[in-house]
């Protein structure tokens, strides 16, 4: 297995967890970083143990032994650092989102494709287990049309002052995009991109946008809801997606989740499928995090019943409710899928596959997304 190097250009809060996650990497290597603070460089010389450190893009770009580089800066640079990359022959890890808008995205696609360099980004969602488990299900189709889902997202601010670039429309995006993309894009990959969506800003006293509300209509009249307010301390946050199947409930709870519950009506096979085969397709999709199943009997009935439901007859012998839990803390799952998602490019880079399993497509749709909600 060959070792490939990276460096990272922006070396705030995220470079830290990058850092920590790639540590136990045996597959990439980090070994530059890049920031225009040098309280940053300082900070980060300490924490990483890392001495090739440099004061601008330039110097970094120019260091022959950089494979990748990961773009961890503000939203707003992403681009331009991500170009810059490119033209200089840099495989890119972006954080999310990538760009602020799609044309950007399009071209950085274009910039990529045309010197044969790979590019990924940090959509860590695609890596949890328990979201796999709910892509297997949409795929296989054993529940039936996913007709609604609904995301309440209570997220903290407590350490946003109203000076945080978080709340700079120019730097950030704003919620739909510097946040949002994480969800449209999950759902994107689970069921395709939505056919039509809007959304509404909800600003505070002091005329910050702390909360946005929006809504996305898909195939087969499928309707998801998004809702993200930015008002609790992070002690008291809350994120819980519920989906809606024609014969399941599912639900996750947290931002990074750890557990999901499905309240279903099953057959001997399709328990059998939950209990055995997604069990383990899920234990081993995510290295390092392993992951329970309990069940509960809701309700059984002798042999196989006859329901309907939407004009539709199906068969079910038991209502039963299976709970999977992640064996780590959601800041170990967290690593676990930045990791994942970096050596997933790694693989990519050195030809073990085609191309990553999240790619700048990927952003790009989950962006376009984001502007349906801002309206544009």
């Amino acid at each position: 297995m060959k070792v490939i190097s990276g460096a990272i250009v922006g070396l705030g809060g995220f470079a830290r967890i990058i850092a920590a996650a790639i540590r136990e990497s045996r597959r990439v290597s980090l070994i530059a970083g890049c920031d225009i603070v040098p309280e940053r460089l300082n900070e980060f010389r300490k924490e990483a143990g890392m001495e090739r450190l440099y004061d601008s893009i330039d110097k970094l770009l120019a260091d022959p032994e950089i494979d990748f580089v990961i773009i961890a800066t503000l939203p707003a640079q992403h681009y331009d650092m991500g170009r810059l990359a490119l033209e200089a022959g840099k495989h890119v890890f972006f954080e999310k989102p990538g760009a602020l808008m799609p044309q950007q995205l399009a071209k950085l696609i274009e910039l990529a494709e045309s010197k044969g360099l790979k590019t990924s980004i940090d959509f860590v969602m695609r890596r949890n287990p328990l979201y796999l488990i709910l892509k297997e299900i949409c795929s296989l189709n054993i529940f039936g049309l996913l007709e609604r889902a609904a995301l309440e997202n209570y997220a903290h601010d407590d350490s946003l002052p109203p000076e945080h670039w978080f709340w700079d429309y120019e730097k950030s995006g704003g919620i739909w995009v510097e946040h949002g993309v994480h969800f449209f894009d999950l759902v994107n990959w689970l069921m395709g991109m939505p056919k039509r969506g809007n959304g509404d800003k909800i600003p505070r006293g002091n005329g910050l946008i702390d909360r946005v509300l929006g809504t996305a209509y898909h195939d087969k009249g499928a309707v998801i809801s998004y809702y993200h307010g930015f008002t609790k301390p992070e002690a008291f946050e809350k994120t819980l997606f519920s989906f809606v199947f024609e014969r399941a409930y599912a639900n996750i709870e947290g931002w990074i989740p750890i557990s999901l519950s499905i309240d279903a009506m099953v057959t001997a096979e399709i328990e059998k499928l939950l209990m055995a085969d997604l069990l383990m397709k899920a234990r081993s999709f995510l290295p390092g995090v392993d992951l329970s199943l309990e069940t509960k009997l809701l309700n059984e009935w002798d042999g196989e019943k006859t329901f309907k439901g939407r004009g539709k007859s199906y068969g079910a012998t038991a209502r039963a409710e299976f709970t999977y839990r992640l064996s780590c803390d959601r800041w170990e799952v967290y690593r676990a899928c930045v990791r994942q998602g970096i050596e997933d490019l790694a693989a990519a880079i050195t030809a073990e596959k085609e191309s990553p399993d999240v790619t700048l497509y990927d952003a790009k749709k989950a962006l376009d997304v984001a502007c349906m909600m801002e309206g544009r």
